[in-house]
């Protein structure tokens, strides 16, 4: 099976796209069992929080397209938080909104007020995040994909919304995806199945624990590897994504993390302004050594140009591939994982670029 990421605006609009392997030749159009998400899309026009004088952001790098029309339908829309560089209103509007729509939309909860209010989209296909919970098994969003064939098995796809606590600015959290893609009977077992422990292990890897491997990061017997990616533009601590991994993660088989979609840049304000805007690449690595990350791509680093009272005291620490490469090796634990085998891909993508990415 395959990630491909394509890098849509330079910034945080990615087009997903999972899709099973296949032992036939590829036909034209859409495969089987594909599967595309659209995150946070904005691809022209200003982006304005209260008013021009407070904050406004243009964007200093044309987009690969012009139009969301230039794309084919994505299956969900998925929208981080309610600020206009994410949940942007003009490039939204750009997609259909009537009910025969096969769009779903899953937003931030603000966003989804917000997007609502706009009654451009069927308010059936707009669905508001609900926090993780490791206890409450309906907030994790579930969605099925048809099996290849009668006798094939469906596969899902996993959607779960994870912020940070007592967070008043609204601009830290993460998204975790898995897809678990549908098998054919006429397919052989895949490649990406394995022997398992038969007891999971207490935690993913982290920096307190030393003992956990990339292999006794799953858990259940014969479960087909499932991908994954968590998408966290502005970063959250990985402490508010340890129960998701612990219990859903791992649950899912779906260790390894796949791709982290992460900041690279630290972006920070005066505490009367909200503080830390972006995490950065500090704040990622927790994530990407806990989770054994295969890929880390650069989000929302996108150098615009800005205005207005709220970004006058702004500070930006830029950090580059080879600089996030570098602190990733820096780490005693991690220096034990890259001799052992592992390390962490780290990428830059230019905008219109695609990334093709197989388990």
């Amino acid at each position: 099976m395959s990630l491909t990421v394509k890098n849509l605006n330079n910034d945080s609009t990615f087009l997903l796209e999972f899709a099973p392997a296949t032992q036939f030749p590829p036909s034209p159009g859409r495969s089987p069992g594909t599967f595309t998400i659209l995150l946070d899309p904005w691809l022209s026009g200003p982006s304005t929080i209260y008013h021009p004088a407070f904050a406004v952001a243009h964007k200093t790098t044309i987009s690969s397209i012009s139009s969301l029309a230039q794309i084919p339908e994505p299956d969900v829309v998925l929208i981080s938080q309610n600020k206009p560089d994410h949940c942007h209103e003009e490039t939204l509007r750009q997609l259909r909104g009537d009910s025969s729509s096969k769009t779903q939309i899953f937003a931030e909860p603000g966003a989804a007020r917000r997007i609502r209010r706009w009654k451009h989209f069927d308010p059936d296909h707009v669905h508001a995040f609900e926090r993780f919970d490791a206890k409450k098994a309906d907030s994790v969003r579930r969605i099925m994909i048809p099996a290849l064939s009668p006798d094939g098995r469906p596969g899902e796809v996993t959607i779960t919304f994870i912020p940070a606590k007592f967070d008043l600015s609204g601009l830290h959290n993460a998204v975790g995806i898995t897809y678990r893609p549908p098998s054919s009977a006429q397919m052989f077992a895949p490649a990406s199945s394995f022997d398992l422990p038969l007891t999971p292990p207490d935690s993913p890897r982290s920096h307190s624990t030393s003992t956990s491997t990339a292999s006794t990061l799953v858990a259940g017997p014969m479960r087909e590897k499932t991908m994954s990616l968590i998408y966290s533009p502005h970063g959250v601590s990985y402490p508010h994504i340890r129960p998701y991994a612990e219990t859903h993660l791992v649950h899912e088989a779906a260790l390894p993390l796949t791709v982290l979609l992460h900041s690279f840049d630290r972006v920070e304000n005066p505490w009367y302004l909200g503080g830390n805007i972006s995490a950065g690449s500090p704040g990622g690595l927790e994530i990407a050594q806990s989770l054994l990350a295969k890929t880390w791509i650069s989000a929302h680093d996108e150098e615009k140009r800005n205005g207005g009272i709220a970004v006058k005291s702004t500070y930006t620490k830029r950090y580059s591939a080879d600089d996030v490469q570098r602190m990733l090796r820096g780490g005693e634990e991690l220096s034990k994982s890259v001799k052992g085998g592992w390390q962490t891909d780290v990428v830059t993508m230019n905008v219109g670029q695609v990334m093709k990415m197989t388990v």
